[in-house]
């Protein structure tokens, strides 16, 4: 059980044990022992003078003070308690100590006696048998009698209270059922007349059994100690499901066990209905975790609350919804409405939304506990029985008063949005492609001729070309020998750019005024020009300049053409910069400057070129996408602010395809910092996700529709169960096979390739990669030249063998295995009743999430109304039948006994209230 079945199994041991532990001696785990024994003479004889004095010398040992009683502090009991867990969950008194096991309560307390008088009693335990007496369990001689319940025990064990009745109230104290009284015990004897026999004997029926047998398995491991109280503290998410979990105290126990003549007797000694167990649940959260619809009756009818909310904040209506309990979630729905008029079989029922409505009543926030979420997004197939009555008419409420309107406008907003895309992506161009000059070697035969006249503007694609123009007429005008190879060229015209850049510079210092700026419109700004329809990559600054040559080298004149090149040895940001330090010393207004940097990014960046009708509509699309997925980004925020984050993640973990729609926005928000910076192939990688992360969102709107949304919900199961399992398997004989192929095809020899050559370029299984991919498509039946590359190899019969048992197990069995697991998870989807409806109650909560708490609270207004206590309903009129009106009759009679009944129950308790303040004054 847990973490505690080694502790079990010790106390078992010690159990069998009995020479080690005097007090089986007594009474044993068989039944027998020195008091039964004599029980049985004196029951024989009637004379039990034997069995009393047996009582006062054999028994009396065994006690504090004689029978009296000793106040034991909470805190060392739970360190005696403690001490049997592991090590690391150790109160930190016994972590210190060298051997915890050895820890003694008697010699911790030491002989001090305890004045009754000055305690607060409930930091104290008053103990009658002793605590280093006690059987391997933490039981008493008491606690084997009720044990064991025979006739003769249960004489002995009135008998022993009989002689020391503060033994009545002494618990086990181990871990495994601490807390456990006799009174408990009695109870699952279901013995009423012991039952009563205790109660008039003073049993305490607010006791607690809180030890780890009494408690729900999945909150075992999560069970821990404090010295600030004696309850064990443990994790409060659980399903409630437990050997004996029934509640803790006796009145629980006497309910989960269905013993309504003990939950009276228990209740008439004032036993409170509403206290709250380690879980926070009370007589009636217990009933319905078990169900006892008719227990559950009678124990609202005498006074339980419907109103209480456990550790999880759910109230048996709520609880009831978690679980799936059908039955008693209608049953709770029937007692907590309120009848406003009958007319024959019509009935005018108002159902309080404060439990079952999303809505919060009074703030307008999301109720993650309501019934109606709780049933929505329950993954039980009981939950979909649930989606019935109350809970599709306020759902239908929902729809007709706000959330049809923002579904349908969601969905065509995001259908304009997705136009957007197919526009923008579409449109956009490819990249463009380059061409280079490589001649390995150079001769003058090869050498263009420079034309008489040079036609501007000069790009840097055609730099090289000139560069090797104005070389070839400098040369062979000279008639130079020519053996130049490309690295001495490609030197040579390194110092050419060099001189030119430094003749420029000085030159233009000289001519500064005779330079001229100016465009196609003749305005003062950097000429840019193209000599086609293509996108332009280079800016020309176009200045007067002629280009002479003479024996020495390159020289320049500037009286009337100057050409100012940009070349490709720097790169755009350089050149910017090499022209202001050069051409713009203060001369030029930076706004021009501003102007050429502008110009240099839309004639290289090719998705920033504007020059035909299309590149303008798919920037307009572009910029129309950036607004729209920062208004989707900022629509989700808000969301997630109102909602708070674990809410606000949950929403979306039932819409994958939202996620993947928002995740899509986020990548898009980058596109205009790549595009600044020209960084078109990263901006062509994410447009790729992009669209694949949108088109899915469309899965979201379709499960709002009945006629395609079990479709989705088909789609959604396939992946994440048979697709997955399908996976886990195939993976294991495809990562297999592939590598066994990839050593096959290592012997590849293509007959078509000359010897010498290698011919992985027609090899099919190159590599490891490759050879899954392989593996993938022969799954899929296409092995045409896979199959006829085999025989290529030094290992074909084994290639065709494996082929053979590859074939089998994969492409027949595997795949058609997943077929069979695909329909019959469509068969089971489509023969579900309620699927669709609860996809689109999905829909319906999720839309609503996305309004604000004053709207959410408006609308909730609008189609609830108020019920006579304020509290605010759904109004339904119901067509019932005869035997809905005779339940209806009764549920009415056992509300005005509980109304009753519970007035009664909350004036005692303020009248006992009001005697412990004026005796407390007094």
């Amino acid at each position: 059980m847990g973490n505690t079945e080694s502790n079990v199994a010790s106390g078992v041991k010690k159990q069998t044990d009995a020479s080690s532990i005097l007090l089986y001696k007594l009474v044993d785990l068989k039944g027998g022992g020195l008091l039964v024994d004599m029980m049985k003479r004196a029951t024989q004889t009637k004379q039990y003078a034997e069995l009393d004095h047996a009582l006062r010398t054999k028994v009396e040992p065994y006690l504090y003070n004689k029978g009296k009683g000793k106040w034991i502090p909470i805190e060392k009991l739970v360190l005696l308690r403690n001490k049997d867990r592991p090590k690391h969950k150790m109160l930190p008194p016994l972590r210190a100590m060298e051997n915890p096991a050895d820890y003694d309560i008697d010699k911790d307390m030491g002989e001090d006696e305890v004045d009754e008088t000055k305690i607060d009693k409930s930091k104290y335990r008053l103990v009658c048998w002793s605590l280093s007496e006690r059987g391997a369990v933490g039981e008493t001689i008491l606690h084997l009698c009720m044990l064991h319940a025979t006739a003769i025990h249960i004489d002995l064990a009135k008998r022993l209270l009989r002689f020391y009745p503060k033994l009545i109230n002494d618990v086990y104290i181990s871990d495994e059922y601490y807390g456990e009284s006799a009174l408990h015990i009695a109870i699952v004897n279901e013995d009423p007349s012991m039952v009563k026999f205790l109660l008039d004997s003073g049993a305490d029926v607010h006791e607690r059994c809180i030890g780890n047998f009494m408690c729900p398995e999945d909150q075992k491991a999560s069970r821990a100690d404090s010295l600030d109280h004696e309850w064990v503290c443990v994790t409060p998410e659980t399903n409630y499901n437990g050997y004996v979990y029934w509640g803790e105290y006796p009145l629980n126990f006497a309910a989960c066990l269905g013993q309504e003549e003990c939950y009276r007797l228990i209740l008439a000694r004032g036993a409170d209905p509403d206290k709250q167990d380690t879980n926070g649940n009370t007589v009636l959260h217990m009933l319905v975790i078990y169900e006892k619809l008719a227990t559950f009756d009678m124990a609202y009818e005498v006074g339980a609350s419907l109103a209480i909310r456990n550790a999880q904040h759910l109230t048996p209506l709520t609880l009831s919804a978690k679980l799936a309990k059908i039955e008693m979630f209608f049953h709770i729905l029937n007692i907590e409405r309120e009848i406003y008029w009958q007319i024959g079989s019509i009935t005018c029922a108002a159902y309080p939304l404060s439990q079952v409505d999303t809505i919060d009543v009074d703030t307008g926030s999301i109720s993650h506990n309501s019934a109606l979420n709780l049933v929505v997004f329950g993954e039980k197939d009981e939950h979909l029985e649930l989606m019935d009555g109350i809970l599709v008419d306020l759902l239908n409420a929902k729809w007709n008063t706000f959330v049809k309107f923002r579904f349908y406008r969601q969905f065509f907003l995001f259908c304009f949005y997705f136009v957007l895309s197919l526009i923008s992506f579409t449109l956009r161009p490819g990249p463009a492609t380059t061409s280079s000059v490589s001649n390995p070697q150079i001769t003058s035969t090869e050498l263009p001729t420079i034309p008489p006249k040079m036609d501007p503007p000069v790009h840097n694609s055609d730099l090289p070309l000139l560069l090797d123009k104005i070389l070839s007429t400098a040369l062979v005008s000279k008639r130079y020998p020519w053996n130049l190879t490309r690295t001495r060229l490609d030197k040579l015209k390194l110092d050419i750019v060099e001189n030119l850049t430094s003749a420029l510079s000085d030159m233009l210092g000289t001519y500064r005024n005779e330079i001229k700026l100016f465009n196609r419109s003749d305005k003062t700004s950097i000429y840019s020009s193209r000599n086609d329809a293509k996108p332009i990559d280079e800016t020309v600054l176009r200045i007067n300049s002629t280009i002479l040559f003479n024996g020495d080298g390159i020289s320049f004149t500037s009286k009337y053409n100057w050409y100012v090149l940009k070349l490709p040895l720097l790169t755009n940001l350089q050149i910017d910069r090499q022209v202001e330090k050069i051409f713009f010393p203060s001369y030029f207004s930076k706004s021009l400057v501003s102007n050429v940097r502008w110009n240099n990014l839309t004639e290289e960046c090719r998705l920033m070129h504007l020059d035909t009708l299309s590149t303008k509509i798919r920037l307009t699309a572009e910029v129309l996408m950036e607004i729209a997925a920062t208004l989707y980004i900022f629509a989700a925020l808000r969301e997630a602010r109102f909602l708070g984050l674990n809410m606000f993640i949950e929403n979306l973990m039932t819409a994958p395809s939202r996620v993947m729609f928002l995740f899509s926005c986020c990548i898009l928000l980058t596109f205009p910092f790549l595009r600044l910076i020209c960084a078109d192939e990263i901006e062509d990688m994410l447009a790729v996700v992009v669209m694949l992360t949108t088109a899915p969102y469309f899965l979201f709107f379709c499960r709002g529709f009945k006629t395609v949304g079990p479709f989705v919900v088909m789609i959604y199961r396939m992946i994440m169960g048979d697709l997955l399992r399908f996976v886990s398997i195939y993976l294991v004989f495809v990562m297999g096979f592939s590598q066994a192929y990839y050593i096959i095809f290592l012997s590849f020899d293509n007959p078509n390739t000359p010897e010498g050559v290698d011919d992985s370029m027609s090899n099919p299984m190159p590599s490891p990669i490759e050879s899954i991919m392989a593996m993938f498509l022969m799954s899929m039946t296409n092995f045409g030249d896979y199959y006829g590359a085999f025989e290529r190899t030094q290992h074909e019969m084994e290639a065709k063998f494996l082929f053979v048992v590859y074939m089998a197990i994969v492409a027949i069995l595997l795949v058609n295995m997943l077929i069979a697991m695909m329909g019959n998870t469509y068969q089971k989807i489509a023969e579900t009743r309620n699927e669709w409806q609860r996809q689109w109650a999905r829909i319906v909560l999720v839309v609503e999430r996305g309004v604000s708490p004053d709207e959410r609270l408006k609308k909730l207004m609008d189609y609830s109304q108020p019920m006579s206590d304020g509290r605010r309903a759904l109004v339904l009129r119901l067509n019932q039948s005869e035997e809905d009106k005779e339940e209806m009759k009764e549920i009415l009679e056992m509300k005005r006994t509980h109304d009753k009944l519970y007035k009664r129950r909350q004036s005692k308790t303020m009248k006992k209230i009001l005697t412990s303040e004026d005796n407390v004054i007094l």
